[in-house]
C-alpha cells in the first residue's frame, strides 16, 4: 500500500527525501536516517519492577497475594 499523504508543507514524503539527497547526498542522508531510527528505539520496560498496583491496572497478574481484609 501507498502512502499519498501531504506532509504539512505540502510535499509528498518522496519528494522530500529527492530534496534532501540532492541536497545533502544519499550517504549523509542515509547515515542521518539510521542514527535517528537507533536513538528512538523504544525500550521494553521491565514487568517485574512495576508495582502490583499498576501491574492489576494493565490486567497483568499480581507478584504477590492481595492482603488479606481485615474485618
Amino acid at each position: 500500500m501507498t502512502r499519498l499523504e501531504t506532509t504539512a508543507a505540502g510535499l509528498r514524503p518522496n519528494l522530500i527525501l529527492e530534496e534532501l539527497i540532492a541536497r545533502h547526498g544519499l550517504i549523509a542522508v542515509l547515515r542521518a536516517l539510521f542514527s535517528a531510527n537507533l536513538r528512538h528505539r523504544r525500550r521494553r520496560h521491565d514487568e517485574a519492577a512495576l508495582s502490583d498496583h499498576l501491574r492489576r491496572d494493565m490486567g497483568l497478574p499480581t507478584l504477590a497475594p492481595p492482603p488479606r481484609r481485615m474485618r
